[in-house]
């Protein structure tokens, strides 16, 4: 081979080389959809994204009164929660429950719209609670995560996350619309 061959050659390895290692790295750290989650705990305001949240408990029973008396083989699980955000108005991408086993339950469907995510502005706070179906043995261990946007594989996020002490009521859980607070309330 002639010198000008050699180079070309060793041009070609250098770029199949970079582009291994660019996938390699790519593979590792990038394309793994790490995020970051913050612990909070109840009854304290803890920031994630552009959101403040305040988690002040959660109550279980085996019936919900929506219009009707429901059952389920399930458990109705209403979280009490407040938040706002801290620039502009918006609604969190995903509130769910995870229990102990990593399992992950998101408010069902069928109830209108209380018991869901709802919108919140700037240092305008709204306390409502949200639903959740959960199976009766997933109720130790349970908790919020508040996730501001969709965890996106290409880029980081982070998440909060609040262990959640649940109350069992013999009562049916009632949900109602979510209300603006009073200046420093939560």
């Amino acid at each position: 081979m002639r010198p000008a061959r050699w180079g070309l050659v060793a041009m070609l390895a250098a770029a199949v080389a970079a582009g291994g290692a660019g996938n390699a790295i790519d593979d590792a750290y990038l394309a793994s959809g790490w995020h970051t989650v913050v612990r909070g705990e109840e009854g304290s305001d803890v920031g994630v994204g552009p959101f403040q949240v305040h988690v002040h408990g959660a109550t279980s029973s085996a019936q919900l009164e929506d219009r009707d008396l429901l059952t389920s083989p399930a458990t109705f699980v209403a979280v009490d929660v407040s938040y706002a955000t801290t620039d502009a108005w918006a609604t969190p991408e995903g509130v769910l429950l995870v229990d102990a086993e990593g399992r992950e339950f998101v408010p069902p469907s069928g109830f209108g719209g209380d018991g869901t995510p709802w919108a919140a502005g700037p240092d305008i706070w709204l306390r409502g609670a949200l639903l959740f179906e959960v199976p009766p043995e997933s109720l130790d261990g349970l908790a919020l995560e508040f996730r501001p946007e969709l965890p996106d594989a290409r880029r980081p996020a982070t998440t909060l996350r609040v262990p959640l002490t649940v109350t069992t009521s013999s009562e049916p859980l009632r949900l109602e619309p979510a209300e603006v607070l009073a200046e420093g309330q939560r």
